[in-house]
Formats: structure tokens, sequence, C-alpha cells
């Protein structure tokens, strides 16, 4: 079932701790995976540039999702993919709506970089390289559920979609981590010319879909976390499989990899 394997993963309260942003109990199912040769492609809310530097300090050479599925970024191109809306229109179109409904919130593009380091918890030097966004943008929403239902569609009007994180709601085009999956999926068929063995791990609502839409896909355990309602008999009847960790972040992480390399 490993030979021929993709692992697409989630950052934050995922591969990382959701408070110290560590990987370190991952390491064993990490080492395990380069010695198989089994890519490990990050999939996270995170920019290029902050996802880039954890690939580093992970040793991986493999192809980066980044902003939801907005952007992909392969090691070999200089250039990203964009698959989601520019972020200059984004920005413009959130301060426009704001401006004329009197909506409360406030996203990346309001902050400085010490504001967003005070807000996320990140080194400054971290914070910085998460204002490097490309295509999308975290917001803070501090208005009523019923303003946010008008948001929504407003944004949608404007060809933009609003997707709920761990920690922010994500403003961003026609796309999402699901999307941007199935594009690398489909490259690696067409090289190595055989179906890989999809495995996606996540922990927060922007992961449920890509979960769900893997061959086998692992709901890691996210104590301050909304419960991912995703069905295990309906992933079951469809040939699919469904992991819940017990243990979260990367402890839940290495222990269900571990599992199934073990198998």
């Amino acid at each position: 079932m490993m030979t021929h394997a993709l692992v697409f993963t989630d950052l934050d309260g995922t591969l990382l701790d959701h408070h110290s942003y560590s990987f370190a109990p991952a390491k064993p199912a990490l080492a395990q995976l380069h010695e198989r040769h089994i890519p490990v492609i990050l999939n996270s809310s995170k920019t290029i540039a902050e996802i880039e530097a954890i690939a580093g300090e992970l040793s991986l050479d493999t192809a980066i999702i980044a902003e939801n599925g907005s952007i992909i970024q392969q090691p070999s191109h200089a250039a990203p993919v964009i698959l989601g809306k520019d972020y200059d229109f984004i920005c413009q179109t959130l301060d426009e709506l704001k401006q004329a409904h009197d909506y409360l919130f406030a996203g990346f593009h309001d902050w400085t970089d010490q504001e967003i380091s005070d807000i996320t918890g990140l080194p400054l030097e971290s914070a910085a390289r998460a204002a490097k966004r490309q295509a999308s943008e975290p917001l803070i929403w501090k208005d009523t559920k019923e303003a946010l239902e008008r948001f929504t569609a407003q944004l949608n009007e404007k060809g933009l979609t609003l997707k709920r994180g761990g920690r922010f709601w994500h403003v961003m085009g026609d796309t999402d981590k699901v999307k941007a999956m199935q594009y690398l999926i489909n490259e690696y068929q067409t090289t190595h010319q055989i179906k890989p063995t999809v495995i996606a791990l996540g922990d927060g609502p922007n992961d449920q879909e890509m979960i769900s839409a893997a061959d086998i896909g692992i709901v890691i355990l996210n104590p301050d976390g909304t419960p991912l309602a995703i069905s295990e008999q309906s992933a079951k009847a469809e040939g699919r499989r469904i992991i819940r960790t017990k243990e979260p972040g990367p402890l839940g992480w290495n222990t269900a990899i571990m599992m199934l390399l073990q198998e």
C-alpha cells in the first residue's frame, strides 16, 4: 500500500504543535517516510515563505501547497502556480466591504509584523514571513453570525470564498486544499503512470475536505477545536479509510503514520 504513496499534511495543530510549533514528536515517522522515499507534501494556510522555512527544517525537498490551496510551489520551479485570486484584489475587496457595511473584522494586511507576532505567538521573523501573502488573507471576525452570512455572500459575488481555519477565517479565490492536492496527484500519475495511495492529515475544518478526499484520511485530535464531521462508514463504503488519533498534534501524527508503515 505504501509503495506508491503521497502524504499530504496540514501544519499547525497537525505536524506542528498548536502552541510551541514543534514537530519533534513526529521525527521518527518522518525519518521512516524519508527512508522509503515517500513524499511528504506540506498543505497549509501558511505562506510560501513560511512553508519553505519549515520544509528546510524538516529536510523536505518536495512540492508545497500554500495559503489553503491557493498556491503550489515546486522545488525545481522558480515561479509558483497560482490557483486562487491575487492578494491585492482580495485586500481591496475586503477594504471596500468593510467601509460600505461597517463590518467588524481585521486581517493580516491591517497589522504590522509585530502585531501579527503578538496575535499568533509567532517569533517576529516568522510573523514577517506570514505577512508575505500572495493569494489569501487570514482575518479575525468580530461581528455577528448574521453579518458573517451577508459578508460571505458578498465575497462569493466577487469570486472569493471564506473558509474557517483553526485560528482564523481565510478569504481566498475559488480553490482549496483538495484542488491543489489533486493537481499534484495528477502530476504524479502522469510521471509515474500509477495511481498513488493518498494519505492526508489535518485537524481543522479547512482540512475536512482534504481528509475526506484521501484514500486514508487521518483526523488529528484537536482538543480545542470543533470535531470534524467525517463519516467513517461513508468512507468505508467508498473504499476509503478514516483514522482518528487519540493524541494531538505531531504526537498523533507520528503514531498514525508509524501504524500505517508497520501495516
